[in-house]
């Protein structure tokens, strides 16, 4: 159970820490996130079994030579290691409000179980090399009737540990509460309506962030209904706005995209800051069994450029995704509606794979990039401003480009000094209509933090939405100027609707 989760636990991390990236090749894929947390129930009960038994046994006093000595202070470390390794893991799967607790805790704390490992270890591979393996796994074992009761009381415990303790902490309940029809909710990104005073708001910790302080931030929710609509409010801490997206930069050699992780579509510099709702009718590990982590970790599928992994629905059920963005969104008073579903076949010639992540269906209105064709070596624009006088800057990148106001673009009318900047989004319209423009969503940041409502009705009949009904569950991310790092959490939230 300990080299299960320590496995798993380093094929999680890799998505926020690089550190131990030259392993990657041997940790497990695919939706390691079920088998992390299994393995530590499992482990947390054999620890406290363990703790129960040795209470019982009467120390021998003896004299202790060095390795003896030696033996005692690493097994002490181990101890520590793994206790501060069980209690770090709990409180992160509890994303509890705490003030003074940091989710790269566990992360740290599984140092000191390699430290254990190392210093445990060498010794006895000094003295016994691959012999060690025998000393680790004597056959003698399994003929003593006591390791099989002890195994079997550990895994009892876990199984009564698991259905009485922690499947009832599984979720985190969310009170939506009503209001009137006639109650008027104006989605402007303040939320200083009355109802909303008087909604019960959950706070969820998320960890795992890129630029986040600590990688972290705290996400406080409310939730409002009618007969018709549920409403959310979310306020979550970012130290700046973030509006830049991937903006164009004039050089000696051209025009060229200003990125720092592009290229592997993992960009966490220059873009904008964002927001993901995933809704589920049921409320799995692992975003409900969507997350599949690794650099191929679906089978017959392409790899990924990141190494991070990809989201994608195995199990034939859509999950819905509501998006919003900062900078491509946010003037639309929308909020991006996509799903996750069955991942798609590859296409031949198509650089980047989405597996299961889409976009609803659209009739009309879009966003585009400004560019004819990506290159990081260079890319040549599709507009230019029709005002040649404007001054193209970095305050000008950090908005879009209304189609309408630039022109095509033409050699001739490329004057513009070294060092000039142009917005990379172009709007074609000023919004989405259809599937795709079911969620009216917007957003304000102030003093630190950004305050986004969003408002969509309870039953779209869309088969890529999911109905807003009791015991939904929910899973919120927020991305602070970054294309795919986003923080995350393990327990879901569960929609509680309460009558008028």
């Amino acid at each position: 159970m300990l080299f299960t989760s320590l496995l798993t636990g380093l094929r999680i991390s890799l998505v926020s820490h690089d550190t131990f990236a030259f392993l990657s090749a041997i940790l497990p894929q695919g939706r390691v996130h079920q088998w992390h947390f299994y393995s530590g129930v499992i482990l947390s009960c054999v620890a406290v079994f363990y703790l129960l038994r040795v209470k019982k046994i009467r120390p021998v006093r003896q004299l202790l030579n060095t390795k003896q000595r030696y033996h005692r202070f690493i097994n002490r470390i181990g101890y520590l290691g793994l206790t501060l390794t069980l209690l770090t893991g709990w409180l992160h799967w509890l994303a509890l409000d705490l003030a003074w607790f940091n989710g790269n805790w566990h992360y740290l704390s599984v140092f000191t179980i390699l430290l254990y490992l190392v210093l445990h270890g060498y010794v006895y591979w000094l003295e016994c090399g691959v012999g060690i393996f025998k000393r680790v796994f004597p056959r003698r074992l399994i003929y003593q009737p006591v390791v099989w009761l002890s195994l079997s009381c550990s895994l009892g415990f876990a199984l009564l540990v698991y259905a009485f303790v922690v499947s009832p902490l599984k979720t985190k309940a969310l009170v939506v509460q009503p209001i009137p029809l006639a109650t008027v909710i104006d989605i402007d990104g303040q939320g200083n309506e009355a109802s909303w005073q008087y909604a019960p708001a959950i706070i969820i910790q998320t960890h795992g962030g890129a630029n986040f302080v600590n990688g972290q931030t705290k996400v406080e929710i409310k939730a409002l209904s009618n007969s018709e609509e549920v409403y959310f409010l979310f306020r979550w801490a970012d130290p700046s706005a973030s509006l830049l997206h991937l903006p164009l930069e004039k050089t000696l050699d051209g025009w060229r995209v200003k990125e720092h992780g592009f290229y592997q579509f993992n960009e966490t510099k220059y873009y904008e800051d964002k927001f993901a709702v995933m809704l589920s009718p049921s409320c799995e590990h692992g975003g409900d069994g969507t997350t599949h982590l690794g650099p191929e970790p679906l089978a017959g599928k392409p790899k990924n450029f990141h190494g991070k992994g990809y989201h994608a629905s195995l199990d034939g059920k859509t999950r819905d995704l509501w998006h919003w963005k900062a900078l491509r969104t946010n003037d639309m008073f929308l909020a991006d509606d996509n799903h996750i579903g069955a991942p798609l076949l590859a296409q031949s010639g198509s650089r980047r794979y989405s597996a299961g992540y889409f976009v609803d269906s659209k009739e009309s209105g879009a966003y585009v990039m400004n560019w004819q064709w990506y290159s990081p070596k260079g890319i040549t624009p599709k507009r230019l401003p029709k005002d040649s006088n404007l001054s193209l800057n970095l305050a000008l990148a950090a908005s879009v480009a209304p189609w309408f106001d630039y022109q095509p673009y033409q050699a001739s009318l490329d004057s513009y000094p070294v060092g000039s900047v142009l917005p990379s989004v172009l709007y074609r319209s000023n919004r989405f209509e259809g599937d795709r423009a079911d969620v009216r969503a917007r957003g304000e940041w102030l003093d630190g933090f950004w305050t986004l409502e969003m408002v969509r009705k309870r039953e779209t009949r869309s088969p890529n939405d999911v109905p807003l009904v009791q015991g939904t569950c929910m899973w919120v991310s927020a991305f602070d100027a970054s294309q795919i790092a986003h923080t995350r959490h393990d327990r879901p939230v569960q929609l509680v609707f309460r009558s008028l």
